[in-house]
């Protein structure tokens, strides 16, 4: 007898989950879950068959329906209306009428089941369900994209039919929902059902795909010692990764953990999903509470595995042994299995790192006990590895696969048997590693020439550095071996970590760079440098990479393994990288000295402004609208990283830098909506314009430019052309053309805003002077230009960005009331000394030129001279013409030294991609429903002239056209990926 955790959640016969009752006003029919507790009903049995309630094998409760036939020609049926519909009611769901259903076999049978839906006695649709396996197997089934046949209003009987031809049988079924809707991303094929949601291309719907594939690389005849050692290596260093500095549970632990999961239906938690539309919202919790969830099963598995690894007693060894060995039958006979895929598999990922752990360190064992064949068939079809036996034909790869893939499929190809095979397969494997670390263009997936990461269609370190665990833990597996990653992919993961440890500070993620997670704890992991510079260098000169495990000293500090390590080999951390990146795949710049850095960021037509999710980031939708944010390791006693920043009480109308209209917290919050079958539940707006990105000069200084125009679905009256320009410690900040037409609002430029400790009152001035100077709390200095400036100090009331609970904190903020005026000027100085405050007081260090519609721009006293070009125009200074662009440029003696950037990522040409409703408004759309996502970037170029004769010394890498005009020199730039061109002129007359 199978003893199931379910039964105080069950309800009768069909609503399977007790909180759901009439007592809890919700009305459904008592069939829609069939989970068959007390009765065989509503299921009747045709010739030839015998229903009986069975508690032998259950999914759902402790019962289930047993079908026994004997004779050709057996069929049971389920009479009653099916409520089957074309269109989901609800105009906010893209989900699609489905029928579900579990099936046990306890032994395999040949043949298919016919499910037959019918309407007075005729059949409208159907489809046929392989048999063949043992075990429970389920199924989500679309009526009218996976079926044969027209599904019809007002159908009224299922009809099971047993296999043609197979006289005896039995079969378990239980969870059947005769007609529900489920999201139409996520019905997964497998062996069972090839035919559901075949043309999904998303990488957990392509399973049965990948499977089906035939190795393209030549399997030898023998193998050589070398590369007999070459997998011996690959095996010993996956053990090693997931072993090492890991203390297992104590054994009194496992027992009770053993004793509490071995019996219970298992599953995946995204199945929970599947009774939302029933109304049970809280399936996944009940699993949880219940021990049913396939993470803590595998989890279990691995502690027991690791604990039978480490153990020197053989007789708890063998009690180990015996528990693994059990829950590894049960797992497999719950479905874990090749070719299962249960209704659906998306995002399966995270569950099941730990499928591919425990049988690593189990291989033995499970070889001894007749189980690793089935074992490693399970691995290799739930890790989709069967996708690497064909040469990938475009660049790139998820970064979500490096994360949630990259072991797995390690593990499903270094567990098996050696042989010629094996060894051609993990060349492949290699391959398609390789592979991912290629450029990509556009926001295909996921590494950038900028250094960033792309998931989501833009940068997201949150993901990336999931990624990066994967990704390094691969070269180092794999280094030293013939089955190394090349030199050039190698190198690309490199460049990607540096980089990231530049835009970060010293380890936090910026808030414009936090994706759908504002919470002020996004930080790269240090590990992911060591691991990689122990792998040695990319052009293998090195048995540790200097660079990478110089910063991960400075990162991590001087304790530990690693830093052991790393300093006997003589290497020290380095020092704080200072200058200026643009990462034009972001719409953003990062500027430091030293342990400071500013994050200036936008959005525009091809990048999202933010990420918002039920659940997540509520309140975030000005986190890049010209966002500046100062990271300073000043006093991390006071907060985390030095922002000022925290979720409690935090004011999300007052990102700093950011130009957006103040309103009440509680109409801040995002109305998150699925606006398309290509989506979920998300919100990730565009702007209509393009103008949005950044130059750096010399490396070392840099601008940043956009154009705003907020999103119509909150406040379309909203724009601004804003401009940053960041040279040694100080960024001067301009706005133009401010407009704001949303009722009952103010126009604000946030200045600053950062927690301070508990003061008795709360405080608020406002100053109007011809230059106000102000001091945050943590030594950054403001000076702003004839403008309004409002400072408050005190107890602030807001909401947390996940649960919209009420929050409250205490911090200073500074702003711009803009009321009549439309435009700004104002310079920040981080860590300001005091002569600085004085200096600046008296006299700015730099001469504003022009700041209107067309032209932002400044000269600095430090001999840069900057523009944000938004429209073509002409210009004062040393060039004087330039189509849209970023401009800084220098002089020494004669020669100039030009830096310039055309931010147009160039995905699509003409007017914004943009649908408009009959009031003129744009209408929100996903991202992933954009016909140009796929798009690489175009050429770009950016026109210039410069008076005088002037010849180019140092190209760089610039293609650039040059003529003369009469006494003027002109340059036609041509660029792409609104990337920085730097050139060298001399003046010749």
């Amino acid at each position: 007898m199978k003893i199931n955790t379910l039964p105080s959640l069950l309800c009768g016969l069909a609503l399977f989950f007790c909180p759901i009752s009439k007592a809890d006003n919700v009305d459904f029919p008592s069939r829609n879950v069939l989970s068959f507790e007390e009765s065989t009903s509503p299921v009747v049995a045709n010739k030839k068959s015998k229903l009986t309630l069975s508690d032998n094998h259950s999914k759902l409760g402790e019962m289930s329906l047993l079908w026994e036939w004997n004779g050709r020609g057996a069929s049971i049926c389920i009479p009653g209306e099916i409520p089957y519909l074309p269109e989901n009611p609800n105009p906010k769901e893209t989900s699609v009428s489905s029928f579900v259903f579990w099936v046990y076999s306890p032994e395999a049978i040949e043949g298919n089941l016919r499910f037959s839906f019918l309407k007075d006695g005729k059949e409208c649709c159907h489809f046929e369900y392989g048999l063949g396996f043992t075990g429970w197997r389920g199924a989500w089934v679309a009526f009218d994209r996976d079926m044969e046949g027209k599904p019809e209003l007002g159908m009224d009987k299922v009809v099971i039919s047993a296999p043609k031809g197979v006289k005896n049988g039995q079969l378990y079924f239980d969870g059947i929902i005769p007609a529900s809707f489920q999201d139409v991303r996520w019905h997964t094929p497998d062996w069972q059902a090839p035919y559901v949601n075949a043309q999904s291309d998303n990488m957990w719907m392509v399973l049965n795909r990948n499977w089906a594939l035939q190795l393209d690389i030549p399997v030898e005849k023998e193998l050589s010692a070398s590369e007999i050692q070459d997998m011996t290596t690959v095996r010993e260093r996956f053990v090693s990764l997931i072993t090492e500095d890991k203390k297992p549970w104590p054994l009194e632990k496992l027992r009770k953990e053993y004793e509490s999961i071995r019996d219970n239906a298992i599953f995946f938690i995204r199945y929970a999903e599947t009774y939302l539309s029933v109304g049970i919202p809280d399936g996944a919790k009940q699993f949880s509470d219940n021990g049913q969830l396939l993470r803590k099963a595998n989890d279990t598995m691995f502690q027991i595995a690791l604990a039978w690894y480490c153990s020197k007693d053989e007789a708890e060894r063998k009690e180990l042994e015996d528990m693994y060995l059990s829950m590894t039958r049960h797992i497999l006979d719950e479905g874990w299995a090749a070719g299962s895929g249960m209704g659906t598999l998306h995002h399966l990922g995270y569950s099941m790192r730990n499928f591919y752990t425990g049988p690593m360190i189990m291989r033995e064992v499970l070889q001894h006990a007749g189980l690793l064949h089935d074992v490693q068939q399970a691995m290799e079809w739930f890790s989709g590895v069967g996708e690497v036996k064909i040469a990938p034909t475009q660049p790139g790869l998820d970064i979500d696969a490096f994360n949630t893939l990259m072991m797995g499929r390690v593990a499903s190809i270094a567990i098996m048997e050696d042989s010629p095979y094996k060894y051609a397969y993990m060349k492949a494997l290699s391959r398609w590693i390789d592979n991912g670390f290629r450029y990509t263009s556009g926001t295909l997936p996921c590494f950038k020439t900028d250094g960033t990461a792309h998931h989501h269609r833009k940068a997201y370190p949150a993901y990336a550095t999931g990624g990066f665990t994967g990704a390094t833990q691969a070269i180092w597996m794999f280094a030293g071996t013939g089955l190394a990653i090349s030199e050039e992919g190698h190198e690309v993961l490199k460049k990607a970590l540096l980089e990231m440890r530049f835009y970060c500070n010293k380890k936090s993620f910026p808030l414009a760079m936090s994706g759908r997670h504002p919470d002020g704890k996004g930080a790269l992991i240090p590990e992911h440098y060591a691991r990689l510079a122990d792998a040695g260098s990319p052009d293998r000169t090195q048995a540790i990479d200097k660079d990478l495990a110089s910063a991960y000293l400075r990162l991590n500090g001087s304790k530990g393994k690693w830093a052991k390590k790393f300093t006997e080999a003589g290497i020290c951390a380095e020092a704080a990288p200072n200058g200026t990146h643009v990462y034009g795949y972001n719409c953003s710049i990062a500027h430091r000295r030293g342990e400071w850095l500013v994050t200036i960021a936008g959005h525009s037509r091809y990048l999202w402004s933010t990420e918002i999710y039920k659940g997540e980031n509520h309140y975030g939708r000005y986190l890049t609208h010209g966002s500046m944010q100062i990271l300073s390791a000043q006093e991390p006693d006071i907060d985390s990283f030095g922002s000022g920043y925290q979720v409690d009480g935090w004011d999300w109308c007052h990102f700093p830098g950011t130009t957006a209209a103040a309103i009440p917290m509680e109409q801040m919050k995002a109305n998150v909506l699925n606006v398309d079958q290509y989506s979920g539940y998300e919100e990730m707006l565009f702007s209509d314009e393009w103008f949005a990105g950044g130059v750096s000069h010399k490396g070392v200084n840099g601008a940043f430019g956009m154009i705003l125009h907020e999103h119509d679905k909150y406040n379309g009256s909203l724009r601004a052309h804003k401009s940053f320009f960041a040279i040694d410690n100080r960024i001067i900040a301009l706005g133009s053309d401010l407009e704001n037409a949303l009722p009952n609002s103010e126009l604000h430029t946030t200045l600053f805003q950062n927690t301070i400790a508990p003061v008795e009152e709360n405080s608020k001035d406002v100053v109007t002077k011809p230059m106000t100077s102000l001091v945050d709390r943590l030594g950054n200095a403001y000076f702003v230009k004839n403008a309004d400036v409002v400072l408050t100090r005190g107890l602030q009331h807001s909401f947390h960005e996940e649960t919209d609970a009420p929050t409250e904190g205490y911090f200073e903020k500074a702003y711009i009331d803009h009321k009549n005026r439309n435009s700004y000027e104002y310079m920040a100085v981080v860590n300001a000394f005091q002569k600085e405050i004085e200096r600046y007081s008296k006299a700015s260090p730099y001469e504003l030129v022009r700041c209107d519609k067309q032209v932002h721009q400044i000269v600095d006293n430090s001999g840069i001279t900057a523009c944000v070009v938004f429209e073509e125009s002409d210009l004062e200074g040393t060039i004087c013409h330039a189509s849209p662009s970023l401009i800084m440029y220098s002089t020494e003696g004669k020669e100039l030294t030009l830096s310039i950037s055309n931010p147009d990522l160039a995905l699509y040409e003409g007017p914004a991609d943009e649908v408009y409703d009959n009031n003129g408004k744009r209408i929100e759309r996903s991202v992933y429903g954009r016909k140009w996502i796929d798009n690489h970037c175009g050429e770009t170029s950016v026109s210039v002239t410069l008076r005088g004769h002037w010849s180019i010394t140092a190209p760089g890498s610039c293609d650039c056209e040059l003529s003369y005009d009469g006494a003027d020199t002109h340059l036609l730039i041509h660029t792409s990926e609104a990337r920085t061109e730097e050139l060298i002129l001399t003046k010749v007359r």
